[in-house]
């Protein structure tokens, strides 16, 4: 498999950025797959390139990744206009490279938003297989910031999100918010992997137990930090969305109760990093101290050896609550740290549940300070939460478990979708054409059968009482969901405990005559007006169904799901859901306008015949509670 990956930072452990790129696309090339890296140049990555570059580019192999590097320099001191035109300049040449290039499939990980066009233009144009990496949510989070007010630049990114997410085969979310906010979107939960950032287990490492931390070893501080200083780090980018001032605010706490041993290191840069210098300088803060962003090797050095507690700092913005996962707090958890958190949501909630060090309220100094003191005084305490955080660290997030999920993921999408690049031109000739008709002959069906509709809706409500119609959310095409549309042939009977009988009870001689007319199902033409369903398709099923297909069964969902499909007129009912499934899958990979129209006809005549209505003892199909051994 070759993949195309974008990632705008990109960077190899020698750099000062994160590594989850590298590490994930190492394993990919582990595994025997070609991988293809896209990035651009920015002062915190290092990306193993070192040659020129040649007609705005330069590329070459690196720990066998092929690394493409865009001759774009990148800088976050830069302002929002000029990062924007970056983000664009590398958008579009990254979409030209995606429309060349024969990969298998495209992987696109965020941020920002734009660099998910590529993938977007490669899976509309050529059907390559497109998964999407969602690490922020935009354009909630600048929303929140305040960082972009303009209505018209909200929208856009807002469209360019909601493209995003519908345009990819499969979304990867770095944090459970972020998966919520994907599916809030339109997404099928069945489209949507949790794989969060990861712990180095073998880059970061604890300390052997009884070893003393040294901060004197910290290159490039001043020498005058008191000895046996407790020091508490902050790693990362100094930015408006890290409200790095509450930190400063806690210092000056510290100072104030005469805590001098307890020292706050910074380890980064950011737009906002001079401001904070200007004030420590100004506040005389002598117990703060900064540091350039520093190569990860050194990095793990300096944490294992010299720093006491990490801290897991964010502005309070609730928006943050549940859609970051910061590399820094899977950093400190594999050096065996206690991390001191100061906003709510999943890492608090984390933190707590494990005793992985101390979450503390936003925009609360003295708490903060309280909890640095805490940990500083008892250090048994420190260490025990230290332990945890490795432990936790070795147990759900090491980088090899995780990088086989996120793989396991390219490899089956690819798979998924690798019959769809050959001929996808026509493919997407019949799909425009289709849904055309689909929709034109569900106008005049409704039109033409208006009188038909009112008069089984009163008998409906005659004979069954309000609603006449059915309603219920069904997954639709790729899996998303839609409320679908029928004429009520069920009565609402229930036992004593107020349970609804089972269906055989409440489906009535009315209701069976509008199922084996299939005149129940003549609603739907609304559904198919709305763009929802198509006239011929698997049919549509429950909900609680998805989790249960296996990978091949889910296929069923690569189309729009119909009126009447391949399994209708191949028993319908009577036969097994394996069958059922079988023919779905067979339909998904011969679909044409030929046979379209032999299932049309088909349909036809197996209603006027009532065939398949329903399995034998049951008044429909039994449930389906999944195939055990296709699973």
């Amino acid at each position: 498999m070759k993949v195309l990956y974008y990632h705008q930072y990109f960077s190899t452990p020698t750099g000062a950025a994160g590594t989850r790129s590298y590490s994930l696309a190492l394993s990919l090339v582990e595994a025997g797959h070609q991988v293809q890296m896209v990035c651009l140049r920015d002062v915190r990555t290092h990306t193993g390139l070192s040659g020129t570059f040649t007609a705005g580019r330069r590329s070459g192999l690196v720990d066998g990744i092929e690394v493409i590097e865009f001759d774009l320099a990148y800088s976050n001191h830069a302002g929002l206009l000029e990062r924007s035109l970056v983000f664009l300049r590398y958008s579009w040449q990254s979409l030209l490279l995606a429309l060349q290039s024969n990969a298998d499939l495209i992987f696109a990980t965020t941020t920002p938003l734009t660099a998910g066009i590529p993938g977007i233009a490669a899976r509309w144009l050529r059907g390559t297989p497109f998964v999407f990496e969602v690490r922020d949510l935009w354009p909630e989070l600048p929303r929140a910031m305040g960082v972009v007010r303009n209505p018209l630049v909200l929208a856009a990114l807002s469209a360019l999100e909601w493209l995003s997410y519908h345009a990819a085969d499969a979304c990867i979310g770095l944090a459970p918010g972020i998966c919520e906010g994907i599916a809030e979107r339109g997404i099928a939960p069945s489209r949507i992997t949790s794989i969060p950032n990861a712990c180095d287990l073998e880059l970061f490492q604890a300390l052997p137990k009884g070893s003393a931390k040294q901060p004197q070893l910290i290159s490039g501080l001043p020498q005058s930090l008191p000895s046996g200083a407790f020091v508490a780090a902050f790693t990362g980018a100094h930015g408006l969305a890290n409200g790095l001032d509450a930190v400063l605010d806690v210092a000056a706490e510290l100072q104030r109760l005469g805590r001098h041993d307890i020292q706050l290191l910074f380890i980064g840069d950011g737009r906002c990093k001079p401001d904070l210098e200007r004030r420590v300088a100004c506040e005389g803060l002598v117990n703060c101290h900064f540091l350039p962003p520093i190569p990860k090797p050194k990095l793990a050095q300096t944490l294992q050896q010299s720093v006491h507690v990490g801290l897991m700092v964010l502005d309070d913005i609730p928006a943050f609550y549940r859609g970051t996962s910061p590399n820094k707090f899977f950093d400190y958890l594999a050096c065996g740290l206690p991390v001191v958190n100061n906003y709510p949501g999943w890492l608090a909630e984390m933190i707590s549940e494990h005793q992985l060090g101390i979450p503390v309220s936003p925009r609360v100094p003295a708490a903060f300070a309280a909890a640095l003191i805490r940990l500083a005084d008892q250090p048994a305490l420190a260490s025990t939460m230290g332990t945890n955080a490795r432990a936790l660290a070795e147990s759900r997030f090491s980088r090899l478990v995780l990088a086989d999920q996120w793989r396991h993921v390219l490899e089956t999408t690819a798979a998924r979708y690798a019959g769809r690049r050959h001929g996808y031109l026509g493919q997407q000739v019949y799909a425009l054409f289709k849904g055309l008709a689909d929709r034109l002959t569900a106008l005049l069906g409704l039109l033409l059968l208006s009188p038909l509709l009112l008069v089984i809706g009163a008998l409906v409500h005659f004979r069954l009482g309000a609603p006449v119609l059915f309603r219920q959310q069904r997954p639709g095409y790729l899996g998303r969901p839609f409320w679908l549309l029928k004429f009520r042939t069920m009565t609402n009977a229930r036992d004593i405990s107020g349970a609804l009988l089972p269906d055989a009870q409440r489906l009535t001689t009315f209701g069976r005559w509008l199922r084996s007319s299939s005149i129940d199902e003549l609603p739907g033409l609304l559904n198919i007006l709305r763009g929802e369903m198509s006239f011929i398709g698997p049919r549509p099923l429950l909900m609680q169904y998805l989790p249960l297909y296996s990978a091949e069964q889910a296929r069923r969902h690569d189309v729009k799901l119909g009126f009447s499909g391949w399994a209708q007129i191949n028993g319908r009912n009577s036969i097994s859901w394996e069958d059922k499934f079988r023919l779905d899958v067979w339909y998904v990979d011969h679909q044409s306008f030929w046979l379209d129209l032999r299932i049309l006809l088909l349909t036809i005549w197996k209603v006027i015949r009532r065939e398949g209505i329903s399995a034998a003892g049951e008044a429909t199909m039994a449930p389906f509670v999944g195939t055990p051994v296709s699973r």
